[in-house]
């Protein structure tokens, strides 16, 4: 491909990124998980430690601000009392407060701004590397459709502007799908099993689930590589973050008196996630409220601590054992959300606000769709588009792996990638923006058939039965 194409794939990339950044640098989203880290990082730069602040009350109020306002207040807007009080960080993994106070230390100030423009500009390159990925995998007309596809991926675009760890995973499991394509070329040498385990490393120390992602890859390499040559590399891509992370554990031993390898609030966040649904045994979606029931049972109960995930712990097994009915059918709605209807915003406020929203249509004017359409047209087409977007792309994945099944061994290690995300967190509790990772392996094979129809005259694979491409 020209160089010139690559640069308007840039070009059209940061045209949708740069105005998102521009308008939604400050709006609250994730804002008080985003504040706490910042805070965490402050802590860290102020010679505290990696400890959480949970005072004064003037901190709080801020906080409360900042959701009334739909806000986010940068971090040195907020008070910071020598005499603060604070808890050590064990709720969450150490990684992004690190990489805030990185940019902070080299920034000299105490704002977003920088790391959102980091995040932005990284999300801008993100499409070339669709691009060479899906090059690799099927041809360069496939590669170019993947690279628009991402260029115009507004849910991620919209989420690299959120000062959070969050869009970091999908950039991680997008370098995963790359190297994935690159060493299958390669014959899967083990350095390359090397990166990935640093790739892992790193990005476990922003999201513990990441630990298990080597294992569904190796699972799905069985297939194409002997047993003794899986596991091999198994001890690479999985040993390198399992010994990265010891330190922390160490560090956890010493402060809790547990070798915590990862993090807490794995049990609480479970029961939670049961409050989804009308419920017989007292779950609620609601962090204050679950809160506010384990204090009253147990008074001396600190939030997000080892001993508060040992007290949900007991609760979500009797629950499993008790209602496997609820669990699966909850199980089976978060799936059949997270694939059809994730409902991730693309950052653009006339068309998301309540205000515009059908419902409210309805309620004050009255009327159907058709009467909606046409008193708001602008927003009723993005609200389509932003229904639309990702089951299209997961459909049109879906597609490439029926009409190319005879790649099944070599598509398998990449669709094990959307499966490690599905199996981590269907289970524990679904926001849209955590499927995001998975949409990039949606990008690769949905753009196959796209290139085909806009490229009709080009030969079809060897086999007959794929794309354009298929075997380049």
């Amino acid at each position: 491909m020209k160089r010139s194409h690559l640069l308007w794939l840039l070009l059209l990339s940061l045209s949708v990124r740069v105005p998102l950044l521009v308008t939604q640098h400050d709006a609250y989203l994730t804002g008080g998980i985003t504040t706490s880290l910042g805070l965490v990082a402050r802590n860290l730069l102020e010679g505290r430690g990696l400890v959480e602040t949970t005072g004064p009350p003037e901190i709080l109020q801020l906080d409360n601000m900042q959701v009334r306002e739909g806000k986010l207040r940068d971090i040195r807007e907020f008070p910071d009392p020598p005499d603060q009080p604070t808890k050590p960080l064990i709720q969450r993994m150490p990684g992004y407060p690190v990489l805030l106070a990185l940019i902070w230390r080299l920034t000299g100030s105490y704002t977003y701004l920088p790391v959102q423009v980091l995040q932005v500009l990284l999300s801008a390159l993100l499409p070339l590397l669709l691009y060479d990925t899906a090059r690799r995998l099927f041809d360069r007309s496939t590669g170019l459709a993947a690279g628009v596809l991402g260029a115009l991926n507004m849910p991620e675009a919209r989420l690299s502007v959120v000062p959070l760890y969050d869009w970091w995973l999908i950039l991680l499991v997008a370098f995963i799908a790359w190297l994935l394509v690159r060493t299958a070329k390669r014959g899967y040498p083990v350095r390359d099993f090397l990166v990935m385990g640093l790739a892992v490393a790193a990005g476990v120390y922003l999201k513990p689930t990441v630990l298990v992602l080597p294992l569904f890859v190796l699972a799905a390499l069985l297939p194409r590589l002997p047993g003794r040559q899986v596991l091999l590399r198994g001890a690479l891509a999985f040993g390198i973050p399992i010994l990265v992370l010891v330190p922390w554990a160490v560090r956890n031993d010493r402060i809790f008196h547990r070798p915590i390898l990862t993090s807490t609030f794995f049990w609480p966040t479970i029961w939670e996630g049961f409050g989804e649904v009308p419920n017989d045994f007292g779950a609620h979606l609601d962090d204050r409220t679950t809160y506010l029931q384990a204090v009253a049972r147990r008074k001396l109960l600190v939030y997000g601590t080892p001993e508060y995930d040992d007290h949900f712990r007991p609760k979500v097994i009797r629950v499993v054992a008790s209602h496997p009915g609820f669990v699966a059918s909850l199980w089976a709605r978060r799936l059949v959300r997270g694939l059809l209807f994730p409902g991730n915003p693309w950052g653009i406020p006339w068309a998301e606000d309540p205000e515009a929203s059908f419902t409210r249509f309805q309620a004050t004017r009255g009327g159907g769709m058709a009467a909606y359409l046409m008193a708001r047209p602008g927003t009723a087409l993005v609200k389509l588009a932003q229904r639309v977007w990702e089951p299209f792309l997961f459909c049109m994945a879906l597609l490439t792996l029926v009409v190319d099944r005879s790649r099944w061994k070599e598509f398998l290690p990449l669709v094990a990638l959307p499966i490690f995300l599905l199996a981590v967190i269907v289970p524990l509790h679904l926001e849209g923006r955590y499927l995001l990772p998975g949409t990039q392996i949606w990008i690769l094979f949905a753009a196959a058939p796209l290139a085909a129809w806009l490229f009709p005259d080009k030969d079809l694979s060897p086999t007959g039965t794929g794309f354009p491409g298929a075997h380049a």
